[in-house]
């Protein structure tokens, strides 16, 4: 940090304190873990706005909040006044991106990366731009098939073709490639241009890392890894991509971190990824008005878990562990359990998945009963599981609450309509697979013309868009990639189970123009 600022001409000389707003000369200081710089200078601002020392004749129009709706202000209170925009004067008269650097220094020192970006667009931002950072169009580049729907995006703004390596499943879930697999398709593809997987995925099952970070450096490819659901790994003692040497990860920032909505992180580690070139990446795909709310929170969020961030883990892992303690060999339900998982992969302590199909009930029915009945939201569910993210915010009283709705659903007498055999065999199916290699990449199918049909007529056609279940954001298929008849039937089945697949319209999907 010290050295980056005495770069720019400026030195601090103050440690910080936390908790402490700080209102002397910025120039005396040395901005520390303890510091909120960014958030600090809102606050100062937004303070002189108050008391009548500014008046405002800049963006936003709402002047602090006076122009906003009345029933949006009673609820947004001061925060109002800190959405503000690049203003010399937040910076204490310096360039507008001065104490966002300063933020974003510090965030890379908490966090163990050589350079990190705010995101204010989300991790799928990050992922977008990490593509374009390769510089490499036309080239091939490693993908896991779990991959997300930003990686899709990526794919097409980039111009890259995938070349997709199977995720290992487990319990009808998709999660880490092996290493094996993964280093069977860098030997198939002698020119690609590095290496971009999930870990964790979803479900909060994560993998051998370091066995794919060792293939990536055997065979000097870069390394990037989608942790979007992994920030918080490291203060669990769980290997992550920082710890592997990865050359670049992602982090959705709000999905457990602590940051409001729509945040996220990008890091930079090894060699192979310019920083300059991310930065530009970023430019191109960013609101050129990022939302200075959405930078303090992620800012105030890395001060809190800096000193913080192992006790708050700690204590939610705790919380989850007792709702696996408590729910464990019911014969109603089944849960993921980390204990019955390969070699080499774990469990996040903080994420429950559970079915309730030994009790006669899909994923989708159960969550309307949980809904309804009882008052509890799952993050998530499918046709066979629903997933619970514990927080370190919960309360034990809402972590019991879940365990008796689970309990009561579990040994229902609704659901004692038919045979435990009859309701379920006990077996998981994934959706089927895609192996053929796409007709077109990705950036050639989105633009080319195209139509829509109904499902039912598109098996044998190339689709020209993505179809996801949504959340998770797992691509069935992408375009540039053949539709065929058992994917056409999985998605016909997920919508009749009351599933939702993003990219399909009114029963239409949109494909190549013969």
């Amino acid at each position: 940090m010290e050295n980056h600022l005495r770069a720019r001409g400026f030195f601090f000389g103050r440690k910080g304190n936390p908790g402490l707003v700080v209102e002397t000369n910025i120039m005396e200081q040395l901005f520390q873990q303890a510091d909120a710089p960014l958030f600090q200078g809102l606050t100062r601002y937004a303070e002189r706005v108050r008391t009548k020392q500014m008046v405002q004749f800049h963006m936003p129009g709402h002047r602090s909040g006076r122009g906003v709706d009345p029933l949006f202000r009673r609820y947004g209170h001061a925060l109002l006044g800190l959405d503000l925009t690049e203003l010399k004067e937040v910076n204490y008269g310096h360039d507008p991106d001065f104490l966002l650097t300063a933020a974003e220094e510090l965030a890379a020192e908490a966090f163990g990366a050589k350079t990190t970006f705010f995101l204010v667009n989300g991790a799928s931002i990050g992922i977008g731009a990490s593509l374009l950072a390769l510089n490499s169009p036309g080239a091939e580049v490693l993908v896991a098939r779990n991959c997300h729907l930003s990686m899709v995006n990526g794919l097409i703004l980039s111009g890259m073709k995938p070349r997709f390596i199977p995720p290992r499943w487990i319990e009808g879930l998709p999660v880490l490639p092996s290493a094996e697999a993964v280093e069977q398709a860098v030997g198939e593809t002698p020119k690609a241009a590095g290496i971009f997987l999930t870990n964790p995925g979803y479900s909060g099952i994560y993998g051998p890392l370091d066995r794919v970070a060792t293939v990536a450096k055997q065979y000097n490819l870069p390394l990037l890894i989608d942790e979007a659901h992994g920030g918080h790994l490291h203060y669990l003692g769980v290997q992550e991509a920082a710890q592997v040497g990865a050359d670049l990860w992602v982090w959705g920032a709000h999905k457990i971190l602590g940051a409001l909505t729509q945040t996220g992180l990008l890091h930079i580690g090894g060699e192979f990824i310019e920083a300059r070139r991310v930065g530009e990446a970023l430019q191109l795909l960013a609101s050129t008005s990022p939302s200075y709310l959405l930078l303090a929170s992620l800012e105030l969020a890395r001060r809190r878990l800096f000193f913080h961030g192992e006790r708050m883990f700690k204590r939610a892992a705790q919380l989850g562990d007792k709702v696996r303690r408590e729910l464990q060999g019911v014969s109603g339900l089944r849960m993921i359990e980390p204990r019955a998982l390969p070699a080499g992969y774990g469990l996040d302590p903080t994420k429950i998945a559970l079915t309730f199909r030994p009790s006669g009930l899909s994923g989708l029915r159960a969550e309307e009963i949980l809904v309804a009945e009882f008052g509890i939201q799952p993050e998530y569910a499918d046709s066979d599981y629903l997933y619970f993210f514990i927080s370190y915010a919960q309360t034990e009283e809402e972590v019991d609450q879940l365990i008796g709705a689970c309990l009561r659903l579990a040994g229902s007498e609704k659901n004692k309509d038919k045979s435990p055999g009859e309701r379920w065999g006990g077996e998981f199916t994934p959706p089927p697979g895609n192996n053929r290699s796409p007709v077109f990449t990705p950036r050639e199918a989105f633009s080319a013309p195209a139509e829509h049909i109904k499902l039912d007529e598109a098996v044998g056609r190339v689709a020209s868009g993505v179809v996801a279940a949504y959340p998770p954001g797992i691509p069935l298929w992408i375009p540039g990639e053949e539709i065929t008849s058992e994917l056409a039937e999985w998605a016909f089945d997920l919508q009749r189970s009351g599933g939702y697949l993003k990219g399909i319209d009114a029963g239409t999907v949109k494909v190549v123009a013969d």
